[in-house]
């Protein structure tokens, strides 16, 4: 930059923020995080951001986070949009708030009374729709200065909208300091460690660059005054270079007429570190009554207040507050802006000045401004949260007043899809000494929002919520839920406990409410590990409800799903119609997708390979994007990714299990972890990528309180795959065994759910060890034909082929091929097919085997099994052929994804219509068509249909 630049030594930063800028306006996405100490020059980056952007036409929304707004949900995401929305026309508005992004006007508007917070994901979702809608219209950059002030749920935006920018016309630009001492320290981390942000971290100013912005200062106070070489030393050495402290250090020495000297050094180096302190300080002491006050107010209403407000906050006329202000002005307290009207925003020129004005207020002044501008507000008719903002600075009053507000604050944050905001407003509502009966909503309410996120916590508030309770139904209702946690955090007898003694006070009136607690009781052996005798009992309890028949409420289903689960662990087959059951009646997908027992009735129908598995799933996903949390959106992708993976959709399914990890991230829910780990480990190694993989694995057991114990085998029998696969058998058998023994103890006995036999006789299979892997394997062959699903069966067929030799092992091979052929395990099929291909090979009748293999290859390229595709092409060759290429074109070469986005163009919708139909964002869409027409050799949309219904 030039000397007299606003900026020194930046130039590098200025490159790549430019360049940046500039990628953007031709389609391409980016995010850069400026991160580095107060003062440093972030905010003078960002400006000149601003100024490059809309010199290039981009479309520029910014926002600055605030201590005061800090638990303000959303925040800095309604900076951003709310002037866009409300400056614009009514059809304009309606435009931007298309589609999917009208699940975020909870965020913009009066929130309903009886909304809850069960659809954070859905409003984060809508968000980025609206952000897509935005940049259709023209390139747009997201600035947001001091995002380490950011309410969480802004964060978990910005973290969702970085994982998909690359798709956006957008370019994001956050500043933050290094080390604020913030809990959502963790988010943030998250946003500057993702491989799509660029970090930039400016360095302090050099001795020469510090000297020249000195001299710069007092030229424009004193021209024509001498400058000593050793006073700018001192000035560099006790500022470090930066150049926030560098100016007031220098505007300090000036409002002393400390003379720029070299004997004037010692001076320097006393002022320096805290020459903002010192400088705020100096002017407070001076500022007449009136501009004192009024600085004082801004200070505690925080940013963007309008003028009016801060007056009738200092007590003052507005003529007096417009005076005050424009001397606040010059004095370079208040940033420069137009005071031509009551309603302009005033705000500090930097938050370090603002935070030294307020800091400097004695506690009982500042309790007192804080009540004196909720009252304010109240009485203005505010919205609850910015009223609130004031009252978590205060100590508890005992005043229903307060009280009152912090509840409907609450209830607002959870209606806008907030609820680590409205936890921390419900947390300060306890010390306003509520009645019984308030202070039972208050620890309930915490309980609940807090149970995947918090479970101590949660168990805590249950814990002394249950006896308030004013009814036995009410005690059951938390009774269940406080079970729930207790299991999650492992503490097995005293979850039975509570809902056995909420079982046991229920009348015979409640069969929903008695139904649920059952569901809860009978679940625990399918989930944790527990004592033989609680399991023993736990199993003939299920046995009575099995006699019982179907019930007819939701308790009575959840139940019915619960029972299913048992039935698919030891591969009893009538529990598919009870899933089934379930599942058709949609009862449970409108009111419990994020909940235990629909999807254990999802697994069980996965198991049984039953196609309406997916289509319920299907619909789970759909309804999770469109209203619901991130938990029932993980839960349903979750199965969706295990569906897609055992019918051999790969890219499909490792997409869907991609989501789920985001989201789970995103949200702070690690629950999800020991089922989402293994899924998504297996579609890894059935691509090749084992490093990724075994990385997978790793991220499974991040936590540090792994819960649901009970389902470890599943990550047991992934190690135990992922060591075969990097040639280690002897240990792959060795964690294959442990699966097993796991499984076993929990009563466990179907194939469906783990093949942990065929797993260790492929092991010992590769030890030459194959009289000790058939009895494994003909096991496997057994029970799999009881539970009777094709790819069960098929597999165990199939391995059992494999470590037997001769005509025998040829006929299991043959049978799996049978088996597998007309079922939906597309798969496991080229496996089998692959397999027997290459035994009929090795016994010489290779036109038959070349059939079979070819017929593989073309079902494994489709599923994107890169070793299988190694190991057909392998055993092409043997049999005297070529080896096969790729698909280069054609419909067999579209991804799902791709055809799913060609059939919904060649039905006639916009990309737009398919953009929102299937969760992507437009360029997306744009960029699978492209795609599609290369490999269909077309070039519009017109073609389309010819070419899908073209013979192939």
């Amino acid at each position: 930059m030039e000397p007299n630049s606003a900026l020194y030594e930046r130039d590098a930063e200025m490159d790549a923020l430019t360049s940046l800028v500039a990628r953007t306006g031709s389609g391409r996405g980016g995010f850069v995080a400026v991160e580095g100490p107060a003062g440093i020059g972030k905010s003078s980056l960002l400006a000149q951001v601003r100024t490059v952007a809309a010199s290039s036409s981009h479309r520029v929304v910014a926002a600055r986070g605030s201590e005061l707004e800090h638990e303000f949900s959303f925040g800095i995401v309604r900076q951003l949009f709310e002037p866009l929305l409300t400056a614009a026309e009514p059809e304009q508005r309606g435009q931007l708030l298309s589609g999917a992004a009208g699940q975020a006007s909870p965020v913009f508007g009066p929130v309903a009374g009886d909304s809850t917070g069960e659809h954070d994901f859905a409003v984060r979702h809508g968000l980025l729709c609206l952000t897509s809608n935005l940049c259709e219209q023209r390139p747009t950059v997201l600035i947001v200065d001091d995002v380490h002030w950011a309410d969480v749920a802004s964060l978990r935006f910005l973290i969702h909208l970085q994982s998909r920018i690359d798709s956006l016309s957008l370019c994001v630009v956050v500043a933050l300091r290094p080390d604020e001492p913030i809990a959502e320290r963790h988010l943030l981390d998250r946003i500057i460690t993702d491989p799509a942000c660029l970090l930039l971290r400016p360095r302090a100013l050099s001795a020469d660059a510090a000297s020249t912005l000195v001299r710069a200062e007092f030229a424009g106070a004193t021209p024509g005054a001498p400058v000593e070489d050793a006073f700018l030393a001192a000035c560099h050495s006790a500022t470090g270079g930066n150049p926030l402290l560098l100016k007031e250090t220098a505007a300090l020495l000036l409002a002393e007429s400390v003379a720029p000297l070299a004997v004037n050094a010692e001076q320097v180096a006393r002022v320096g570190p805290r020459a903002v302190a010192r400088w705020v300080s100096l002017w407070l002491r001076r500022l007449p009554a009136e501009d004192l006050a009024l600085a004082q107010a801004v200070a505690v209403l925080g940013e963007h207040v309008p003028l009016e407000q801060a007056a009738v906050l200092a007590g003052l006329p507005m003529d007096t507050a417009m005076r005050a202000a424009g001397n606040l002005q010059r004095i370079e307290l208040l940033r420069a802006s137009p005071l031509g009207h009551e309603t302009e925003p005033v705000g500090y020129r930097h938050p370090v000045v603002q935070t030294a004005v307020y800091q400097a207020l004695a506690p009982q002044h500042l309790w007192a401004l804080h009540r004196q501008a909720a009252d304010m507000l109240l009485q203005a008719g505010a919205e609850a949260e910015k009223v609130a903002a004031h009252l978590l600075r205060l100590p508890a009053a005992r005043d229903p007043q307060l009280l009152a507000v912090l509840m409907r604050a609450a209830r607002d944050a959870q209606g806008r899809g907030s609820p680590h905001a409205a936890v921390t407003y419900l947390q300060r509502a306890l010390g306003e000494a509520p009645s019984d009966a308030q202070r039972l909503e208050l620890l309930h309410h915490l309980g609940q929002t807090l149970q995947l996120t918090d479970t101590d916590a949660s168990v805590r508030y249950l814990r002394e919520a249950l006896p308030l309770a004013d009814s036995v139904r009410r005690r059951a209702e938390i009774a269940n839920q406080l079970g729930n946690g207790l299991m999650l955090t492992q503490r097995i007898p005293e979850a039975l406990e509570a809902w056995g003694e909420a079982l046991a006070q229920l009348p015979h009136e409640e069969p929903d409410l008695t139904a649920r607690l059952h569901a809860a009781m009978l679940s625990v052996p399918l989930l944790e590990s527990a004592a033989p005798e609680m399991r023993h009992d736990i199993l003939r309890e299920v046995g009575r409800q099995r006699l019982r028949g179907p019930g007819q409420t939701v308790g009575g289903r959840f139940l019915e799903c619960v029972i299913a689960g048992h039935d698919v662990v030891v591969g009893d087959p009538r529990g598919v119609p009870r899933a089934l059951r379930v599942v058709q009646d949609g009862e449970l997908l409108q009111r419990a997708v994020g909940l235990t027992p629909l999807a254990l009735a999802w697994w069980v129908l996965i198991c049984a390979d039953r196609p309406e598995a997916l289509s319920s799933l299907e619909q789970a996903v759909t309804q999770a994007y469109r209203e619901g949390s991130t938990s029932s959106l993980v839960a349903a992708l979750t199965y969706r990714a295990l569906a897609r993976l055992r019918r051999g959709s790969l890219t499909e399914a490792e997409a869907d299990a991609r989501e789920a990890i985001q989201a789970t991230e995103t949200a702070g829910i690690s629950l999800h972890h020991i089922t989402l780990g293994p899924i998504m480990a297996d579609i890894l190694m059935e691509q090749g990528r084992l490093d990724e993989a075994e990385n997978t694995l790793d991220w499974t057991l991040e936590s540090d309180d792994l819960p649901l114990t009970g389902l470890i085998y599943h990550l047991l029998l992934r190690r135990a795959r992922l060591l075969r696969l990097q040639a280690k058998p002897g240990d792959a058998l060795d964690a294959a065994l442990a699966a097993g023994e796991v499984f076993v103890a929990a009563g466990g006995q179907n194939p469906a759910v783990l093949p942990w036999q065929s797993e260790a006789a492929l092991c010992l299979h590769l030890l030459d060890r194959d009289e000790e892997a058939r009895p494994l394997a003909l096991e496997e062959v057994r029970l799999s034909r009881d539970w009777g699903a094709p790819l069960a069966r098929g597999r165990a067929l199939r391995i059992a082929g494999l470590v037997h030799d001769g005509e025998q092992g040829t006929a299991f091979l043959e049978e799996s091929v049978h088996r597998l052929r007309p079922s939906y395990a597309r798969l496991e099929y080229a496996k089998a097919a692959a397999d027997h291909g290459a035994a009929l090979r090795r016994e010489g009748q290779r036109t038959q085997a070349r059939r079979l293999l070819t017929e593989a290859f073309d079902i494994a390229q489709r599923c994107g099994a890169q070793p299988l595709l190694q190991h057909i092409n392998t055993e092409i060759k043997a049999s005297g052929a070529r080896p096969r290429s790729p698909l280069a074109g054609g419909i067999e070469a579209l991804t799902p994804s791709e055809r799913r986005v060609v059939d919904l163009a060649a039905a006639g919708r916009s990309n737009r219509e398919i953009a929102q139909a299937l969760f992507v964002t437009p360029k997306t869409v744009e960029a699978h068509l492209a795609s599609s027409y290369r490999k269909l050799d077309i070039t519009s949309r017109r073609q389309l249909t010819d070419r899908l219904s073209a013979p192939t």
